[in-house]
């Protein structure tokens, strides 16, 4: 096995890249396991980044109303939507992402 195996042919996000999908995927209210299947990341991820992102007011959560037919898992009871301000963040940091691409 290659010491350097993932190193070089694997580029990471950083921390900016996955706020930026989670709000991706999230510009309509979906439900966690949605947003880890689109945005790609695992779940210590999503928990880490979710809380940081409704603290800046990008992200809102929202309690579903009880269904009979949903689990008691605390987990299934909220989706996530991107807020105007997660909105107008995303667009900026495309823009930025797209000038550093171009220099």
């Amino acid at each position: 096995m290659s010491p350097s195996l993932y190193a070089d042919e694997i580029e990471r996000r950083d921390k900016i890249q996955i706020y930026a999908d989670l709000l991706k995927v999230s510009n309509k209210g979906v439900k966690m396991t949605r947003i880890l299947r689109l945005a790609n990341i695992q779940y210590n991820t999503f928990i880490e980044c979710i809380d940081t992102l409704c603290e800046a007011g990008l992200l809102e959560k929202i309690l579903l109303l009880k269904d009979e037919k949903t689990s008691n898992d605390n987990r299934s009871k909220y989706a996530y939507k991107a807020t105007e301000m997660g909105l107008e963040w995303l667009e900026r940091v495309d823009e930025v992402y797209q000038r550093l691409e171009i220099s």
